[in-house]
């Protein structure tokens, strides 16, 4: 029942009583409000639910957080693990050291491939409408051409209309004015088709460039097989130690869970774990070998449909298991190391889709 309705019902219910139309009118604005307020009451209390739900959440969370920095506290607090957890943040962190500089990597060969392949859609732009261009001048200069035969036919029919002055020439004047009222008309033909073509060649040399597409398929496929290169890289020069099996380890494993040996291990492992930060920060890639290991995966990458841009898992071959890894790690990794498979350096992320 609408407002009105209810309004009209209230009014037979009060006999004998008289109300003007704004009385009337206020009345019924009063209904309206007490709508409106109940509305936002409703959401109001909904949303209030929703912020309590999320506090309680939240609240959990925290406690979790605080229980589990108590735990930690404990643990570091040992004498017994203490260098193991050093061990382990150190190789934490050297994992994400690599994971940093693999996700820098593929964004510097994205941008070289985007600006690659701009530069060479504006080039083929260019090129097609220069040959339009072309065209449009070689049409537009023919049409000027036969417009100026046609113009300089009428002046020749009027010139000659014009010298015929005797009343004896009537006939030749009329069959002259009828030549010249056809070429005019031929005339006009050819005027408006030059303008046509003036201003179709004045399209194409103002068409805007087309929108970039994004990065092709095979751009795509290049990216990732060069990240996916230097993933292997990162590996290999982190096999002293088994370092990076062991950075590996830590994204599997949490700190209570790991085991490096004795102190003198520890100690020892910290030392290459030092050593190869030193050796990451310096920047200076084997970029011969890195160029070569490319064009090696580029060349036996396979790929499961002609849209796919990641190969398969198998196509990119095994890297061999460090020679002395320090800790006991997972078997199901004897066989050799596959960066897409263990998603070394958070790889994943760092491939184009």
């Amino acid at each position: 029942m609408s407002i009105a309705d209810q309004f009209s019902m209230l009014r037979q219910r009060l006999p004998g009583a008289t109300r003007t139309t704004d009385e009337e009118e206020r009345l019924l604005q009063l209904f309206r409000n007490r709508a409106e307020l109940k509305k936002e009451y409703t959401g109001l209390q909904d949303e209030r639910h929703e912020l309590l739900e999320k506090l309680k959440k939240q609240e959990a969370a925290t406690q979790r957080a605080r229980e589990q920095a108590e735990k930690l506290e404990k643990f570091l607090g040992n004498p017994d693990v203490g260098l193991q957890s050093l061990t382990y943040f150190q190789l934490k962190g050297l994992w994400s050291v690599c994971a940093e500089k693999l996700a820098r990597f593929s964004e510097e060969l994205r941008k070289q491939q985007e600006e690659r392949e701009r530069r060479r859609q504006m080039i083929e732009f260019d090129q097609a409408r220069r040959t339009k261009l072309a065209h449009a001048d070689r049409r537009l200069l023919e049409l000027q051409s036969a417009a100026s035969t046609l113009e300089g036919q009428v002046r020749a029919l009027e010139m000659k209309h014009d010298s015929l002055r005797g009343f004896w020439h009537y006939f030749k004047r009329r069959a002259l004015a009828e030549q010249i009222g056809v070429a005019r008309m031929q005339w006009d033909v050819a005027a408006t088709e030059v303008t046509d073509a003036s201003d179709d060649r004045a399209l194409v040399e103002s068409e805007p460039a087309p929108a970039f597409p994004g990065i092709s398929g095979e751009g795509r496929r290049a990216v990732n097989t060069a990240v996916i290169a230097y993933a292997q890289q990162l590996v290999g020069q982190l096999s002293e130690g088994g370092l990076a099996m062991l950075a590996k380890e830590t994204t599997v494993k949490r700190v209570y869970d790991v085991q490096y040996g004795s102190q003198e291990q520890c100690l020892r492992l910290m030392s290459l774990v030092k050593a190869a930060l030193k050796s990451l920060a310096d920047d200076k890639e084997d970029l011969v070998a890195l160029k070569a290991r490319i064009d090696a995966l580029r060349t036996a990458a396979t790929y499961r449909g002609d849209a796919d841009t990641v190969p398969l898992t198998d196509s990119i071959g095994l890297l061999p298991m460090p020679a002395a890894p320090v800790s006991d790690l997972d078997s199901t990794v004897s066989t050799g190391i596959n960066v897409l498979v263990d998603d070394y350096w958070d790889l994943y992320k760092a491939l184009l889709a």
